[in-house]
């Protein structure tokens, strides 16, 4: 199942982006603890893709859920990164107020990919394992045991 919303670069949009990936998770019975997490990791790409893309253009959101993944992809426009961050970004120091987006958005899931071409934008990639299923599957195995 796949939902594809588009909205304007301003801030007071992630509170729809929110509300509808809230609701697309409802019809799939998706883990609180995994929809939480996918949830603030979004919230994370969208605040980046809003501040930093620098583009006046939509930006996308593409989320699909299937029997082992819930995923979400923010999709920006804009002037793109200079490089794409490093598989596992450090959190800064305690006393910095910024660079805190990537290593939250590693954090809070289970599948992070950052795509960026310079001048074309930027696509976030975030994805969590539905343990709603993997647990489902492990009370199968036991009940056929």
């Amino acid at each position: 199942m796949r939902l594809q919303l588009r909205i304007p670069p301003d801030p007071r949009y992630a509170r729809t982006v929110r509300d509808a990936l809230l609701g697309f998770a409802a019809l799939h019975d998706i883990a609180q603890t995994d929809l939480e997490a996918l949830l603030f990791a979004v919230g994370e790409a969208l605040a980046n893709a809003i501040e930093h893309a620098k583009s006046a253009r939509d930006i996308e959101v593409i989320a699909t859920i299937d029997d082992q993944h819930i995923l979400a992809s923010i999709i920006d426009f804009g002037c793109g990164l200079p490089a794409v961050p490093a598989d596992e970004a450090p959190l800064p120091s305690a006393l910095s107020e910024r660079g805190r987006g990537i290593p939250i958005m590693q954090r809070c899931t289970d599948l992070f990919s950052v795509e960026s071409r310079p001048g074309a934008g930027t696509v976030v990639t975030l994805g969590r394992y539905r343990r709603d299923q993997m647990s489902a599957g492990s009370q199968e195995t036991s009940a056929a045991s």
